[in-house]
């Protein structure tokens, strides 16, 4: 499911190709732009619905009714931002790629995972203002769906971001 034009979700059944590599017989999946990996419900609907309940102090109720997900998973889908990244890290990545605009949040956040979701925004406003084309809305799409195609990182439930990889040479355009 992904974030249609309007406010809603939209439902798409879609079919994604499947290749084999020649030289080692391992298949994979062709993913089209604008579709992470191994998600039912794509990163831009997981934000809206974790900023809906985080951010913007609505139940979940109201979360799961907007998105057509499950209780259950916006919870364990806002417990996951929380564990995500560190705020100071991402923060300072977003400031070594654009130290003109990068900006730190004033309002105190209403939860760790409001603080995370903050600061993905800004890193994902430095990408696009050094030059990186990205065609998803929220800064938690814009980030990992960079390190995606930059990198061929795929950060799942569980896993955590690494804003450390946009260092050491691999800043996007450099």
């Amino acid at each position: 499911m992904s974030a249609g034009a309007g406010a809603g979700v939209e439902r798409q059944a879609r079919t994604l190709p499947r290749a084999k590599c020649s030289s080692c017989g391992r298949g994979f999946t062709c993913y089209p732009p604008g579709i992470y990996p191994r998600r039912q419900y794509q990163l831009d609907v997981v934000a809206a619905a974790v900023a809906a309940v985080e951010v913007g102090g609505e139940s979940i109720a109201h979360a799961v009714a907007a998105s057509a997900a499950s209780a259950t998973s916006v919870r364990r889908w806002s417990a996951w931002i929380a564990a995500l990244a560190e705020v100071g890290a991402v923060h300072a990545v977003a400031a070594e790629l654009d130290p003109s605009g990068a900006t730190v949040a004033t309002a105190a956040p209403r939860s760790r995972a409001a603080a995370v979701l903050d600061a993905l925004e800004v890193l994902g406003a430095a990408l696009v203002r050094i030059g990186v084309a990205v065609v998803e809305r929220t800064g938690l799409c814009c980030v990992l769906g960079w390190q995606h195609r930059a990198h061929g990182e795929v950060v799942g439930l569980g896993c955590r971001l690494s804003p450390a990889m946009a260092r050491g040479g691999r800043l996007p355009g450099r």
